[in-house]
C-alpha cells in the first residue's frame, strides 16, 4: 500500500488513450462513457485540452454505436449513458445547447412501458431506467414523458414492495430518495417511508449494493453510498481507504477500461485521493 504516485496516474491515462476508443462497450459503468468521465477530470487536473479532445472523440465513437434498438440498461446501455451526459453537464465539462438525450427518449419510454423488464436493480432493471428519467425532469419537453415513466416505475415498486429481494432493496430506496428530492416528489409520496422499514442502514457492509462487487473502487463506492443515503458517517473510513490505494500492478492489471474494476475507475480514485476531484463521481456506479 502507498500514497498515490503521479507515475501510476500517467500509466492509467496512457493505457486509456491506447484502448479507450477500441473499447467495445459504449456504456457508463464498463465502457466509453465512463472513460470519457475520467478524461474530462484528468484534463482539468493536467490543464491539457488534449485529454478533453480525446473525451470528445470517445463521444463521437460512442454515438456512432447507438441506434433505436440499443440496450436500455444502466450498466452498459442508454440509461447510464444519459446519466453520464447529465453528470458532465452539471460539472460544466460539457456546454450542450442541444438536448443530446432527446434521441434516447423514445427508446427509454419503450424500455419502461412496453419491453419486459428484468428486476428492480439499478444496473439491469427498472431503477436504472428511473435514474435516466430523473435527469430528464430538468428539460421542459421530455419532463412529461419523464413523469409518466417515473409514475409507472413507482407503481411497479409499490405493487411488488413485499417481494423485492434484499439484493435490490438498497437500489430501490436510493432511487426513491433521489426522486423525492426532485420536482416530481409527489410521485413517490409515502412510498419512501414504507421502504425505510427495510432498515437498510443496519445491513452488513458486504450485503449493501451487491452489484458494486468487491473491487477496491466498488468497496469505496459502497462506503460513499451508505454515507450519503443512510447517514452512516464513513468520512474517516473513506479517507483512510483513499490513502491506501494499492500501487498499480501491471502484472495483475484491472480487468477492463471502465469505471467499475477498470482503469477509468482506478484513475478517478487517484484523482480523488489527490483532492483533484470530488467523490461525487461515485454516484455513477
Amino acid at each position: 500500500m502507498s500514497l498515490v504516485k503521479e507515475s501510476h496516474l500517467q500509466e492509467i491515462a496512457d493505457m486509456l488513450l491506447l484502448n479507450g476508443t477500441l473499447t467495445e462497450c459504449p456504456g457508463l459503468v464498463h465502457g466509453k462513457m465512463g472513460i470519457a468521465v475520467f478524461f474530462f477530470h484528468y484534463a482539468q487536473y493536467t490543464n491539457s485540452l488534449l485529454f478533453a479532445d480525446y473525451a470528445m472523440d470517445l463521444f463521437g465513437e460512442m454515438l456512432n454505436q447507438l441506434h433505436v434498438n440499443s440496450p436500455a440498461d444502466y450498466e452498459n446501455g442508454l440509461a447510464g449513458i444519459g446519466v453520464g451526459f447529465n453528470y458532465l453537464i452539471l460539472k460544466n465539462f460539457l456546454n450542450v445547447e442541444d438536448d443530446i438525450c432527446g434521441d434516447f427518449d423514445a427508446r427509454m419510454v419503450r424500455a419502461v412501458l412496453y419491453d419486459p423488464w428484468q428486476d428492480f436493480s439499478k444496473y439491469n432493471g427498472l431503477v436504472g431506467y428511473g435514474r435516466y428519467w430523473i435527469t430528464r425532469l430538468r428539460y421542459q419537453t421530455p419532463s412529461v414523458q419523464a413523469r409518466e415513466c417515473l409514475s409507472y416505475i413507482t407503481e411497479k415498486i409499490e405493487e411488488k414492495l413485499a417481494d423485492i429481494p434484499a439484493a435490490e432493496q438498497a437500489d430501490v430506496y436510493c432511487f426513491l430518495h433521489d426522486l423525492h428530492q426532485t420536482s416530481a416528489a409527489e410521485i413517490c409520496s409515502g412510498l419512501l417511508e414504507r421502504c425505510e422499514k427495510w432498515d437498510l442502514p443496519s445491513a452488513k457492509m458486504s450485503h449493501s449494493f451487491p452489484l458494486l462487487g468487491h473491487t477496491f473502487a466498488g468497496n469505496i463506492a459502497r462506503m460513499y453510498q451508505r454515507s450519503r443515503y443512510f447517514n452512516i458517517d464513513s468520512t474517516n473510513e473513506i479517507d483512510s481507504a483513499l490513502h491506501q490505494i494499492p500501487d498499480l500492478d501491471m502484472t495483475n492489471p484491472p480487468a477492463h477500461m471502465g469505471l467499475l474494476a477498470g482503469y477509468a475507475g482506478e484513475g478517478l480514485l487517484r484523482l480523488t485521493a489527490l483532492n483533484q476531484t470530488y467523490s461525487s463521481w461515485m454516484n455513477l456506479l
